[in-house]
């Protein structure tokens, strides 16, 4: 039977044109994430439950909260400041598999504060207030899109068949994970080099499957996926040079960039196929979220951010190479 996912696709597409022509309207900090918040509201319930939001979502602000008191805490002891983030990462990990989406949003709202506290010229009360800001932006958007296109009992049965899949814990390996995450998080705190803190944040996000071996696998795909939605959102800014400030047609024009991407999402024939189509909706929508505007290209930022990422994970690749070539077949 062919299942007709067109109300799916109008739904994902809402979010995404609206979430990113929010954040290009407001100026808070984390303001990417509203596209990204609407989206997994839109995707993952049946229809809006404010409990399941709260339990979705609170961790990365309450996170980002925790990374300002603790570096705040212990800004003049450094040593301890290091074991509580190690620890803080480790049990991230370890309870991964339970918390397949809070664990990463943890680390990388944790990870986001205890970073750019080291750089005095920020106001970090205000970045870690509008990091709540945007999570309600975004599950307003996403409210408001399930209530304009209600999901269908079809489509509900359909989303409560899909189960977890279960995680086998090897200590080893997610030790190893979490150090070379932690060891990335000290050269962030200790060198300038926060400009390329989604680098970082897409490191620590492939590592959540917690096996070195699938994420030496899968690091090839991502550095594709990145390099991929950083060379289409370029693209796309040199159509829009001195109309995106124009509501109707950026609207326009972002719904005919990502509906090839979406409908691929849906309708694509294998698994393998739908998640690079995730990945690539996901990737794209970052660079568009961050840096465009409509005034130029996004050349010089897009390209910088496809680089970092790359470089990063090309020495990730080495790294899991290297301990596979160590562990032999201990490491799974």
């Amino acid at each position: 039977m062919c299942i007709d996912y067109t109300k799916d696709i109008l739904r994902d597409l809402l979010a995404i044109v609206l979430g990113l022509m929010l954040s290009k309207y407001t100026t808070y900090s984390f303001n990417f994430e509203i596209p990204i918040i609407a989206l997994s509201v839109v995707t993952t319930m049946s229809k809006f439950c404010i409990k399941r939001f709260i339990k979705d979502n609170w961790w990365l602000a309450t996170a980002a909260a925790l990374g300002f008191f603790v570096a705040q805490i212990f800004k003049e002891n450094f040593l301890l400041f290091y074991i509580f983030t190690f620890g803080i990462f480790f049990s991230c990990f370890y309870f991964i598999d339970k918390s397949p989406k809070e664990a990463p949003n943890i680390i990388l709202g944790y990870s986001f504060t205890t970073i750019y506290t080291t750089y005095q010229k920020l106001n970090m009360e205000i970045m870690v207030y509008d990091v709540f800001i945007v999570t309600i932006l975004g599950g307003l958007l996403g409210f408001l899109i399930l209530t304009l296109l209600p999901k269908n009992k079809i489509e509900n049965i359909q989303e409560n068949n899909i189960s977890k899949e279960a995680t086998h814990k090897n200590l080893g390996n997610i030790v190893l994970v979490t150090t070379i995450v932690f060891i990335t998080w000290i050269f962030y705190v200790i060198f300038d080099i926060k400009d390329t803190f989604f680098a970082y944040a897409t490191l620590a996000g492939i590592y959540g499957s917690i096996n070195i071996e699938r994420i030496h696998k899968l690091t090839p795909m991502n550095i594709v996926i990145h390099t991929s939605g950083c060379l289409l959102a370029t693209l796309y800014s040199f159509l829009v040079i001195g109309v995106s400030k124009f509501f109707p047609i950026l609207a326009l024009s972002l719904s005919l960039l990502f509906f090839p991407m979406l409908y691929s999402k849906y309708y694509s024939d294998s698994k393998i196929k739908k998640s690079i189509a995730s990945g690539l909706i996901g990737a794209t929508i970052m660079p568009l979220a961050l840096y465009l505007t409509p005034f130029g290209d996004i050349t010089s930022k897009a390209g910088a951010r496809a680089l970092q990422i790359t470089t990063m994970l090309l020495i990730s690749l080495i790294i899991t190479r290297l301990l596979i070539i160590l562990g032999g077949d201990t490491i799974e």
